[in-house]
């Protein structure tokens, strides 16, 4: 997109309403609704990725700006699909599948993801397998169900984080804990990449890859503040 506006403000319509004005016009979705934002934090850096000095604008690279954009664009018509995405993880979900060697990743595994694993029956009440290898096996359909009925309590700012969260992670068990609060943003990033990390530190970093896992974390870092701009 090409820049077309000079200056980037904020406009109070309400104590709980703002608006993003690009000179005199108000900050629209890809849509083309109109973008009322429920408090002033989110605003103010929803206004960051919009005030930019480059002639060239990457809307791709607003995380906030889409996830909002997502929520009023897309979930709010199609709910159940993105709903679907998600729990198309279930039965590939990153921490139910383990290595089976060598024995220090194996412990760092169980040691990291059973707590998750446990969190989780918690919340639906029944069993998770895990799995060893990477051959893709069915948790039970009772899983299924129970994390269903959870995910659709979420309302559409909500369904709209933890389907970008699921995707980065690989895990809509990660993601729920997320929601759920019972896990950091910088543990949810630690848990996601173990593997990648423990063969960083043994094998060494690579500087590419590195940058990736950074950009990654800064991603999962503004999703998670989307969030708890909705509490």
């Amino acid at each position: 997109m090409k820049k077309f506006w000079k200056k980037v403000s904020i406009k109070k319509t309400s104590p709980n309403s703002f608006e993003i004005m690009l000179d005199e016009r108000i900050l629209q979705t890809p849509l083309k609704r109109e973008l009322v934002l429920p408090n002033l934090n989110l605003t103010k850096e929803i206004v960051k990725e919009w005030d930019q000095v480059s002639k060239n604008i990457n809307t791709e690279s607003m995380i906030l700006y889409g996830l909002i954009s997502t929520s009023l664009d897309k979930i709010i018509d199609n709910r159940n699909s993105y709903i679907d995405d998600i729990l198309d993880y279930i039965d590939t979900d990153l921490i139910c599948y383990r290595a089976e060697n060598p024995k220090e990743l194996v412990e760092l595994q169980k040691n990291k993801w059973d707590p998750i694993i446990l969190l989780i029956e918690k919340y639906i009440g029944t069993k998770v397998q895990v799995f060893r290898g990477i051959l893709p096996k069915k948790q039970h359909i009772t899983v299924h169900s129970k994390l269903n009925n959870i995910i659709n309590q979420f309302n559409n700012f909500e369904i709209s984080a933890l389907h970008r969260i699921t995707s980065i992670t690989g895990s809509i068990f990660l993601s729920l804990c997320v929601l759920k609060k019972d896990i950091s943003k910088n543990e949810v990033f630690e848990l996601s990449f173990l593997d990648e990390l423990w063969q960083a530190e043994n094998w060494g970093f690579d500087e590419e890859t590195s940058q990736k896992r950074k950009e990654i974390s800064i991603e999962l870092n503004k999703t998670i503040f989307f969030l708890d701009c909705f509490k």
